[in-house]
């Protein structure tokens, strides 16, 4: 039986993963366009791991250039700027709400994504979602980190929690700590979740999988 569930954000939660493709657009869209271009299909290609990282692998591996801590801050925080603000008026993947609204008594709800801990946090107040999350967890942890502090501080079986995300590292995530996954489609996703079993358009139709465990 089922008792915990782990949800990836963005993607998931709110409709805010083109939001962020579109943010790291911005942020890189006066560099050369090859390389504007090749860090955009970078972040498409690895999404749900951290910002840093990506800005790390930009200036490193296709801007060439050494890495500092400073240019890197830079970048991220005009890329949170312009998230945050967005993210603010997005609006919910379909039948996410009325999930949590409907089962948040039911199951032991959890937040696991790449965006900054405490930015996550404050996007889940202002958006008055916290009510429904026993917690929320970002980065500078991996997501498999996160699975694993869940689970010993839960006191949960592996096989009494699954995992709900819209990327490939969700996925990843998911293998790597032996817990189950259910995917939500994207148009971004198609062919990563081609064979993919559990997955969704709506959450709502998280709710009869769950039964069916």
């Amino acid at each position: 039986m089922i008792k915990a569930i782990v949800f990836d954000f963005d993607g998931v939660i709110l409709e805010s993963a083109s939001i962020k493709t579109e943010a790291f657009a911005e942020v890189v869209k006066d560099y050369p366009k090859p390389q504007a271009e090749a860090f955009v299909a970078y972040h498409k290609d690895h999404m749900g791991i951290s910002r840093h990282v990506k800005f790390r692998y930009f200036i490193e591996e296709i801007r060439k250039e050494a890495y500092t801590d400073e240019a890197g801050e830079m970048l991220a925080d005009r890329f949170a700027q312009i998230v945050f603000t967005r993210v603010m008026e997005c609006p919910f993947v379909p039948g996410a709400k009325e999930f949590l609204e409907r089962n948040y008594r039911k199951y032991d709800l959890y937040v696991a994504s790449g965006t900054p801990e405490e930015e996550l946090k404050r996007i889940v107040e202002e958006r008055k979602l916290g009510v429904f999350f026993k917690k929320i967890y970002g980065t500078p942890m991996k997501k498999e980190e996160i699975v694993e502090i869940i689970c010993e501080e839960g006191g949960y079986q592996k096989d009494e929690m699954c995992f709900v995300g819209d990327a490939v590292t969700d996925q990843k995530a998911a293998q790597h700590t032996d817990l189950r996954f259910i995917g939500r489609n994207t148009d971004d996703n198609k062919e990563a979740f081609r064979d993919l079993v559990c997955k969704v358009d709506n959450l709502l139709q998280i709710e009869e999988m769950l039964e069916e465990r």
